[in-house]
């Protein structure tokens, strides 16, 4: 406003003096002109500043929109930041829990989202003995919220809260047996201090392998997790501790990601009576870490180092190394090696991983080749196709949007198990899992897919095989 009460006072005494002589007939025709010209010049320089205003109104209004987005009350934040992955050419599962597009604001700097999924499984006759399993019917598998909070600029909250299976404690048959479970997935306070380092505590979602940081059920092409993330990489794994986490770029267009915490580690089965009710095959998953104080007071060293050396590339490295009983004797260490790429609608992903355990002295009571289980080895690749035939967006564009897509999905999987007595073999089994979805939208999937599974316990003798293949179908969904 006083911008143009200046312009205003500056034209009116522009004008007095131009007229004001004229009216008198003290002056020339050249003095005329040079006041007319020199008028001209003011107001060619005042139409300059007010273009110029109006830009930087301009610039002020995006300013303004851009700071509006990121205050509390806009649930879009998140899902623009999700859209900025998708522009670089990233994937989903590229971001962290802050560019997941389904949280919206509930309070001054709180954020509450989640997901579910729901799961039909049709298993064929489990043989074994005079023992039929049939695995048929449907599945409430998970609900998980999720609560984000920024406390400060440096200070963040995050915690995902797991509820299995309905949450109650019926006996789950389609399950296996498995009973509800509320739990919680992990909770942490970060304190943010540059991009290279960064220091967190809390139930921390261990960095051990790449599926274990991305398994949200929305985010997969298949409903059944890979067996190497369940038996040797056992997804989810949460451990409480602290420790460090960052981002190096070491050029323009690549970055080197690392975690490294200190935690609690895997618990001891062998010094309790939960040894005798584990197998060789389930001993690692039995065992992962706990949340609060376990029965084993050695601590665990996690870590994860992934490089990315341009857009749509990252390999990625972890291990995690600790005892495994309260004498500290036998030691656990898994190591495990990570990929994704992607390159258009094309994906790769995959990961290995070998548990190794140092038998290194006796536990009382037993001998140390019965308690533990031999060394494990399992791995999983999985190519994905994603593609929208422009043949049912024109039949159907308001139910095949831009939005949409299917993808074509095929697995292919196997694990080798040490038994106890761990100079006796090892289980073996083998998966293929062809698989198809549809998303309506990138938050929203339905599956369908059919494993060929190949297990006999120690080798893959025809004659020994079970026959246990599985049809499946699932939705799951962001909220």
């Amino acid at each position: 406003m006083k911008k143009y009460i200046v312009m205003f006072m500056c034209l009116s005494a522009l004008f007095l003096g131009t007229v004001c002589p004229v009216v008198s007939g003290a002056v020339t025709d050249e003095d005329l002109k040079a006041k007319v010209e020199a008028m001209e010049k003011m107001l060619m320089e005042l139409k300059g500043q007010l273009e110029q205003q109006v830009e930087t109104t301009k610039e002020l209004e995006t300013l303004r929109d851009d700071v509006k987005g990121i205050m509390p009350g806009n649930e879009y934040y998140w899902a623009k930041k999700a859209r900025e992955l998708q522009d670089k050419g990233l994937a989903p599962y590229f971001g962290g829990p802050e560019t997941k597009p389904f949280l919206g604001s509930i309070g001054r700097n709180t954020y509450v989202g989640g997901y579910m999924d729901h799961e039909f499984r049709f298993q064929e006759r489990h043989g074994g003995g005079t023992t039929v399993n049939k695995k048929r019917g449907f599945d409430q598998h998970r609900l998980v919220p999720f609560i984000y909070s920024d406390i400060s600029d440096r200070v963040k909250f995050a915690t995902e809260i797991e509820i299995e299976h309905g949450g109650s404690n019926a006996t789950d048959v389609v399950n296996n047996g498995n009973t509800g479970e509320l739990k919680i997935e992990f909770a942490t306070i970060d304190f943010l201090m540059t991009d290279w380092i960064n220091y967190r505590a809390g139930i921390i979602l261990s960095p051990l392998g790449k599926f274990n940081l991305v398994h949200d059920a929305p985010l997969q092409d298949l409903a059944e997790r890979p067996m190497v993330s369940k038996k040797i990489l056992p997804s989810t794994l949460k451990e409480s501790g602290m420790g460090f986490f960052g981002t190096i770029y070491p050029t323009e267009i690549s970055k080197l990601d690392y975690e490294i915490y200190i935690v609690n580690g895997f618990q001891s089965l062998l010094d309790t009576g939960a040894r005798a009710t584990a197998t060789a095959e389930d001993f690692i998953a039995k065992s992962s870490g706990s949340p609060e104080f376990d029965n084993n007071t050695n601590l665990a060293v996690v870590g994860r180092l992934a490089y990315s050396p341009f857009l749509g590339l990252e390999v990625g490295g972890s291990f995690h190394t600790g005892y495994v009983d309260q004498t500290g004797s036998n030691r656990l260490t898994i190591t495990a090696l990570d990929w994704t790429y992607q390159r258009g609608p094309f994906e790769l992903v995959g990961e290995m991983a070998n548990a190794n355990f140092e038998r290194e002295g006796s536990t009382p009571g037993a001998q140390k080749s019965d308690l533990l289980p031999g060394d494990s080895f399992g791995y999983y690749a999985e190519s994905r196709y994603h593609f929208m035939p422009q043949l049912l967006q024109d039949l159907a564009p308001t139910f095949f949007t831009d939005d949409s897509t299917f993808t074509a999905v095929l697995r292919w999987g196997e694990i080798a198990m040490g038994n106890f007595g761990y100079d006796d073999g090892k289980v073996r089994r083998a998966r293929l899992t062809p698989g198809v979805n549809f998303r309506y939208t990138e938050d929203t999937v339905f599956k369908a897919e059919y494993q060929v599974n190949w297990e006999n316990g120690r080798s893959f003798d025809p004659a020994h095989e079970v026959s246990n293949n599985v049809l499946m179908f699932s939705v799951a969904t962001y909220f």
